[in-house]
């Protein structure tokens, strides 16, 4: 297996290639990732203050249309039962119920898109030429990606019930299941975790200080709230390509053919 640094190295010059491409893909991951989970829990509670306060809002709107006092007695009372109403709690369940679903479909979404930036990865590193669309090939097949999240992530959650470290471990294991089916569109969900069980073995290690080599760039990362990301999320995903072939070239994997071995792969010339 090579070292970290020529691993980068590759990766560094296949971000150059398609460096626009990736860019914007990443942004994209990065504003659906964030759009969503800073703002759910305060829009719950905002809802209901809303609705508590419903009253004084009820106040300021009555006083400026220059009603009576004793009107504005009345509709205050009425503003006041309602908050306190169980038809005050429902409307505030429902719009966490919504927002809750809001979130499970941007979180299913950014889970899928993921995949379609492993599949740019993919392209690039192996001298095709990836194009913008080919970012949401995955969502062609959505069925088959779906199940795929579903089931890894759930095989993790098992793990990590147990303790936090086989969860970890767990994930490690399945790390390379992603290329797997991607590299095979015939493959099945369960083997392609298999077969990443059986390439990972005896590499969960390396693969972690390879991880942790990007600590200051993670670092920066949050210093720079997240733009260093652009650079950073497509260098770490074709990084993890490099590993992943190099994976494949020690162990190879039936039905699969022999990742290129250029230190730097040649984009497609055009027809």
């Amino acid at each position: 297996m090579r070292t970290r640094a020529e691993m980068k190295t590759v990766a560094k010059e296949n971000f150059k290639r398609y460096r626009g491409l990736f860019v914007a893909a990443a942004a994209i991951l990065i504003v659906l990732g964030g759009a969503y989970g800073g703002t759910s829990y305060s829009n719950n509670i905002r809802t209901i203050n809303n609705l508590q306060n419903l009253k004084n809002l009820n106040a300021l709107t009555v006083q400026s249309s220059g009603l009576s006092a004793q009107d504005t007695a009345i509709l205050n009372q009425v503003a006041d039962q309602f908050a306190h109403s169980g038809a005050a709690t429902a409307a505030a369940a429902m719009v966490t119920m919504i927002m809750s679903l809001v979130g499970l479909v941007i979180i299913i979404c950014v889970a899928i898109l993921q995949i379609g930036f492993s599949h740019l990865s993919l392209m690039a590193s192996a001298g095709d030429a990836p194009k913008f669309g080919d970012f949401f090939t995955p969502f062609k097949r959505f069925g088959r990606w779906l199940g795929f999240v579903l089931i890894m992530g759930l095989r993790i959650i098992a793990w990590s019930l147990l303790f936090i470290i086989p969860g970890i471990i767990a994930a490690y294991r399945y790390s390379q299941a992603t290329y797997l089916m991607l590299e095979d569109p015939t493959m099945k969900i369960n083997e392609s975790l298999r077969k990443s069980g059986e390439l990972m073995r005896g590499y969960k290690g390396k693969l972690f200080v390879l991880e942790l080599s990007f600590f200051w760039w993670i670092l920066l990362t949050g210093i720079t709230f997240g733009l260093v990301g652009l650079y950073l999320r497509p260098y770490t995903e074709l990084t993890m390509v490099q590993f992943y072939y190099d994976l494949r070239r020690e162990h190879p994997v039936e039905g699969l053919p022999a990742p290129i071995t250029s230190t730097v792969a040649a984009p497609v010339s055009a027809a």
